[in-house]
């Protein structure tokens, strides 16, 4: 497989996670703001802590720093477990929805940082054997 194929499939990854992404973001919101509405006097405040930890990594999904996506992976598993307990002890849906963009997220972020450096890697292997 080429780098360009490398590259090709990395990309694709950083669509899916940088997708899962946003759509994490979105059902936490709608969760927070329609669904579960907290009753205490700042929701405000409960939500930025509840979606802060994510928002951090808003300049490396769109940078496409692998590092970001790897550190990413581990913030994902907090939400994964809170999400999994939601989705058998919730009424709605919501639960699942967030499990499956946790796992989605989580999988697309591993398979970008695996691509995006095998292309880099064959990269160097092609430049090194033209060169000699």
């Amino acid at each position: 497989m080429s780098s360009h194929q490398r590259e090709t499939l990395a990309h694709r990854a950083w669509l899916v996670a940088a997708l899962s992404y946003c759509l994490l973001l979105l059902t936490l919101s709608l969760e927070h703001w329609w669904l579960n509405p907290p009753a205490v006097d700042s929701p405000l405040l409960i939500w930025l802590a509840r979606i802060g930890p994510l928002l951090i990594f808003i300049p490396g999904v769109r940078c496409k720093w692998p590092r970001s996506f790897a550190w990413l992976c581990f913030v994902v598993l907090f939400y994964f477990t809170s999400a999994v307990v939601d989705a058998f002890l919730g009424e709605d849906i919501s639960g699942w929805i967030q499990t499956t963009l946790c796992v989605t997220l989580f999988i697309s972020s591993m398979f970008y940082i695996r691509w995006h450096y095998q292309g880099l890697k064959w990269k160097l292997h092609e430049t090194t054997n033209e060169a000699g």
